[in-house]
């Protein structure tokens, strides 16, 4: 049951114009990649997007937008400009962004104001890379010095960043747990820019390097892939040795992956890999899957297997039970995970077309399309979509809602969550505003029983109240009454009728503006090449 809030929202009737990492060095990927990579950049500044995630989004003109949790739809992060990179920790979690003088900064969203709270991060600059294993945070900066959190709870609001001794020269890390069958532990291996892969199982005290693992370009999971296009790999290796009973019994040694050959990028999670070669080849070997969480069975196929069901593949990616190629003329193909095995022939459905990029969260996708517009696809209980909606999850593709700038006197308004577009218009909170503009605004909740139609019988309705009123200053008094369950809207004391209905999205109630804004003597005015709603109020 989601919390009512007493965030009052309203509504502007005008229609506005239309990662966690995956551990890898940079490194040449292909033709067919390059040139997705320059079209990609090419619609980012044309749409005003730079770069996004995931859950968030940075403009052109360095403004950080964040979703999920308790944002429905991108978010503009206040107090930080000029941001550069961001790096999220995922929903609640937040994240760090590094801004253009290389400060580092940790955006929160407060569990009990529900309040997004930035803090700088004075440990860290220049961040480059950072990964969320376990409870614990790992960043790199540009010097390749590795920094770690102690392990903290999501109520902690500002990790204590310390370097990690003993390690250095990082360009990525990644990790995973491991089980020998009699105990389990979790394994944090490093790139380092000189191509070398080293590793450790002890809460980061020692490392390791792992033998015949040179000219690496890209770490996933326990595999490397080299620059020669050879893909390479190492056993779980037993915690406690026979002969000693110490950890590290023995030299981690990697051995080449047969049957793969020119592979140009690697993708993986726990349990399940895919490769993509220099023909432009998806390949796969993991596990599939059946039954449900009570029944859930994995079936493990070592073997790589080449999907031939789909061609010129530039990306893969996961989602839930089901597997995400990006092809080389912009279309995004899924192919279920579920089935005792995968074959080679395994049918491949059209997700969504004109697509340049796509960024991978832990249980959806954020997709990029041509025009620079976002879409998402997955789990969206937590609103990690941006579609404005708390549905479980969506068939197809939903538009990740565009982010929108609010002013009020040519001044930012700090928005609980960001603009809402529904049926071409742009539905905002805004109750900040109306205490700027001299209003004051109640809330109240009446129950009432109804007949229910039965004989006899009753149904308990809830009606959500919000009047909005004006009686000090120069300004003429009013009062504005909204009933956000039925729509019944009163001026003082008469009725009228609303031509958009309220709605509530997560406890927030949304509110028409532009009948309120004429009623208290506001403009409203959409500037297109800024993305923002200017409001005036004299």
């Amino acid at each position: 049951m989601k919390k009512w809030t007493m965030t009052l929202c309203l509504l502007l009737s005008l229609t506005a114009s239309t990662a966690s990492i995956h551990a890898s060095a940079a490194g040449s990927a292909g033709s067919a990649e390059a040139a997705v990579t320059t079209a990609v950049a090419t619609v980012q500044a044309t749409a005003g997007i730079k770069s996004y995630g995931p859950e968030y989004l940075i403009k052109n003109d360095g403004s950080l937008w964040i979703w999920g949790g308790t944002k429905s739809v991108p978010t503009l992060l206040p107090g930080l400009k000029d941001v550069q990179a961001a790096y999220g920790f995922g929903l609640q979690a937040g994240g760090l962004a590094v801004t253009r003088d290389n400060a580092v900064w940790r955006w929160q969203t407060n569990p009990k104001t529900l309040a997004v709270e930035v803090t700088p991060v004075q440990e860290l600059t220049k961040v480059t890379a950072l990964s969320t294993l376990w409870s614990r945070y790992i960043a790199i900066d540009g010097n390749g010095a590795v920094f770690s959190s102690p392990r903290v709870s999501d109520e902690d609001k500002s990790p204590l960043y310390t370097v990690v001794p003993g390690i250095d020269n990082v360009a990525a890390v990644n990790g995973y747990n491991e089980w020998d069958g009699n105990k389990g532990w979790e394994r944090i291996n490093f790139l380092k820019k000189d191509g070398t892969v080293w590793t450790s199982r002890d809460e980061l005290s020692t490392f390791e390097p792992v033998q015949n693992l040179t000219g690496i370009l890209q770490l996933t999971q326990q595999y490397a892939l080299k620059k020669d296009g050879t893909l390479w790999t190492w056993p779980i290796q037993s915690y406690d040795s026979a002969d000693s009973g110490k950890p590290f019994p023995s030299v981690l040694s990697a051995s080449r992956v047969s049957g793969l050959t020119d592979i140009r990028s690697i993708h993986g999670n726990s349990r399940t890999m895919l490769a993509v070669d220099a023909q432009s080849r998806l390949w796969f070997w993991g596990s599939t899957v059946t039954g449900w969480p009570d029944g859930t069975t994995y079936h493990e196929q070592k073997v790589p297997v080449c999907l031939t069901g789909i061609k010129n593949v530039t990306g893969a990616y996961f989602m839930e039970r089901s597997i995400v190629a990006l092809t080389a003329d912009g279309k995004a193909y899924t192919a279920s995970l579920e089935g005792d095995s995968m074959s080679a022939d395994a049918k491949f459905t059209l997700l969504a077309s004109d697509i340049t990029s796509i960024q991978e969260g832990e249980r959806h996708l954020i997709l990029q399309k041509k025009d620079g517009s976002l879409l998402g696809w997955g789990v969206n209980k937590d609103g990690q979509l941006g579609y404005g909606e708390y549905e479980f999850s969506y068939k197809t593709p939903v538009p990740v809602q565009k982010p929108i700038a609010v002013s009020l006197n040519g001044e930012r308004v700090t928005l609980t969550n960001g603009v809402i577009t529904r049926s071409g218009q742009n539905f905002i909170p805004l109750r900040s505003l109306f205490d700027k503009m001299g209003a004051n605004v109640s809330y109240k909740e009446d129950t009432k029983s109804v007949p229910s139609g039965k004989a006899g019988g009753t149904t308990t309705t809830v009606d959500k109240k919000v009047t909005i009123t004006r009686a000090a200053g120069d300004k003429p008094a009013i009062s504005i009454t909204i009933n956000s369950v039925t729509g019944a809207t009163t001026v003082n004391n008469k009725t009228v009728t609303l031509e958009t209905p309220p709605f509530v999205v997560y406890g927030t109630i949304y509110l028409p503006l532009r009948f309120i804004s004429e009623q208290l003597g506001a403009s409203v005015n959409w500037m297109p090449q800024e993305e923002e709603i200017a409001i005036t109020y004299k």
